[in-house]
């Protein structure tokens, strides 16, 4: 890895833009980057906040640190332990979920307890999901203790 240094107010504008069209707001937030082969991590008071390789990935950290206000896809209990190893999210373990959200979105893994426990991208539309109730939902890219929270801790 490399050193981490403070990165430029156009850059780290670049970045808090991006996390607003998440609903999470990181503005005025001093950001350092360190690069690892084809990833970059920006950190927020020293734990890893943001991945981003082909795209800019909110950490499980920064959900917890600032509860994003959409694209959220809320768990039950069973459900949670398998995610939590990286597994994807399928329709029966669902209990709500936002309503816009559409196939290729990044969307925003909660547990039914209220604490973020992943990201990924949505495989099928908000209301297929709900409606059906079937299949694979989610596809997870980033959980707690995944290569990119190891390689960056």
């Amino acid at each position: 890895m490399t050193s981490k240094h403070f990165i430029s107010k156009k850059e780290a504008k670049r970045i808090w833009e991006a996390m607003a069209t998440y609903g999470i707001d990181i503005s005025g937030e001093n950001l350092e980057v360190a690069t690892l082969k084809s990833i970059s991590a920006y950190y927020i008071g020293g734990k890893p906040m943001i991945f981003q390789n082909e795209r800019i990935i909110p950490s499980v950290y920064l959900l917890n640190y600032r509860n994003p206000s959409k694209s959220i896809v809320t768990v039950d209990e069973g459900a949670e332990p398998h995610i939590l190893n990286g597994s994807d999210v399928f329709a029966p373990g669902i209990v709500s979920m936002d309503s816009n959200i559409r196939k290729g979105d990044m969307v925003f893994i909660k547990s039914i307890k209220g604490y973020f426990i992943a990201v990924g991208l949505a495989e099928m539309d908000a209301d297929d999901v709900m409606k059906t109730r079937k299949g694979r939902a989610v596809h997870i890219i980033h959980f707690p203790d995944d290569d990119m929270i190891r390689a960056f801790s």
